[in-house]
Parts: C-alpha cells; structure tokens; sequence
C-alpha cells in the first residue's frame, strides 16, 4: 500500500474566529486566576489550623527534651562513659565544636585575602549566560559555544481597558 501525506487542517477557518479564541483564552486566564485566589486562600485555612497542633507538639516536644537533658545531667555519673542506651534512644554528652570570630563574615573574608589566606574562602563559580551571549562569535567559537536562534509563536492577549 502506497503511503500518502496527511494535511493538517487548521481547526479555525478565519480570522474572527482566531478572535473568538484568544477572548475565550482571556476568559480562562482569569478563571485560573480565580482558582489560584482560592487554592491559596484554603492552603492558608489549612496552614493556620496546622500550625495551631504544630506549635503546641514543639513545645511539649521541647519541654520533654528538657526534663530529659535535667534528669541526665542530675544523674551522669551513671552514664556508660558519656552516654546511655536506653529502649527508645541514646542519651549522653559528645564534644562539638563551632567557629567563633568577633568580626564579620564580610571583614573575616578581607582579613584573609589580605594575609593571602585565599584557600580559606569558599567561591563559587557560575556562568554568566547573559554576558556571553554579548561577545563576538570568535570568542564563542573558541570555547566550543554558540548562540541558538528559533522562531517562536507567541500569542499576547489584551485586556481592555476599563470602560469610563
């Protein structure tokens, strides 16, 4: 059997119609609009209602873990070495440490590239898209880059203005 082309034919037959449906378009770009006011609206019901339980599970989450921290500190000498194991966890003492400066981050980091200490600041790298699609195309062709171009459809729909 021979293969044969199928045409596309368009759904709408002229331009009133391509009117009619960006106006039906508009219409539910407001409908969504409407629906994300009240999906947000209910999330926030919801988020008040939990918040409530939530707060008041951290508390007696927190207060519990105090009485705990006051029975065991009450009672270390009878920890195996700096912590016991107990039927639901382990209670205990660790060391740990943590990084103190009087100054700043910002004078920290200064300091340290002053005194050449540079293998001690983190810097992240990132390119810069923007700027490179700004240089010429041999700039672009010697870091193995170009710029991609395609024709794209866009459909701007207009809102009225509001009659007076």
């Amino acid at each position: 059997m021979a293969r044969t082309k199928v045409e596309k034919i368009p759904v709408l037959r002229d331009w009133s119609a391509v009117d009619a449906a960006l106006q039906e378009m508009r219409e539910c770009r407001f409908s969504l609009t409407e629906l994300d006011v009240e999906q947000k609206r209910r999330i926030d019901d919801l988020k008040g209602q939990y918040k409530e339980r939530e707060t008041a599970l951290q508390n007696r989450y927190k207060r519990l873990a105090a009485e705990v921290e006051e029975y065991v500190s009450a009672h270390r000498a009878e920890l195996t070495g700096k912590s016991r194991r107990l039927k639901f966890g382990v209670v205990g003492y660790r060391l740990s440490s943590s990084l103190v400066t009087n100054l700043g981050e910002a004078d920290t980091i200064a300091l340290l590239e002053g005194m050449g200490h540079t293998e001690l600041i983190k810097v992240t790298k990132k390119l810069d898209r923007a700027a490179l699609m700004r240089q010429p195309a041999e700039l672009l062709d010697r870091v193995d880059a170009w710029i991609k171009t395609r024709d794209t459809f866009g459909i701007d729909i207009d809102d009225p203005e509001p009659e007076a």
